[in-house]
Formats: structure tokens, sequence, C-alpha cells
């Protein structure tokens, strides 16, 4: 298993509320950051979509076996959907302390 850096997100909209919308994973923290003010570049407090995707939390060390990591390793970040983050989880594809969350 590998060190990596997981990042929750949700999506808030005006008809539903919030989601959850599955995580982020980055190589580093350093990803991870870069990732999220790619994100949030642009945004405007005072003129606030119907939709758009938020981060939860702090960000959360994981650990993942060699095919996931190689991936993120390539990339610097690999964004899951909910469902898949929920199967890898199920699987023990990602492993992390849930007290952390």
């Amino acid at each position: 298993m590998n060190k990596i850096i997981l990042q929750l997100w949700e999506e808030s909209n005006m008809k539903e509320g919030f989601l959850s919308d599955g995580c982020t994973l980055h190589i580093d923290s350093i990803e991870r950051n870069k990732y999220i003010s790619e994100i949030y570049k642009g945004r405007d407090s005072s003129n606030v979509p119907s939709e758009y995707d938020r981060i939860v939390g702090d960000e959360v060390i994981a650990f993942v076996p060699d095919k996931i990591y190689d991936s993120v390793k390539k990339e610097g970040t690999l964004k899951l959907s909910e469902s898949a983050f929920q199967n890898l989880l199920k699987f023990d594809e990602i492993i992390f302390n849930t007290i952390e969350i």
C-alpha cells in the first residue's frame, strides 16, 4: 500500500441541497492545494452559482494499492465519483482512519 492524500468533496445545488461528490486522490499536499486552487479560481462570493463543488474537511492521509498509486502519481490528482469511491472503500482499495473525517 502506498501513501496518498485524500480530499472529500460535496456538490451544492439549489434543488437538492448538499450531496456527496466523491473524492480526489493526490500524490501530495502540494498537488492537493493546486487542484483546490484551480477549482475555486474565479469564484465570486457575491454571485453564488446554482450548482458548485466544494471541499469537505481537511486532507486525509490514505493508502492505496500500486495500481491506483501509479495512476495518481502519473496525473498528480485523480477524481473519483461517489460510487467509485464507495466501491474502492468496500473492497479495501482505499484505507484511511475514519476517525479523521
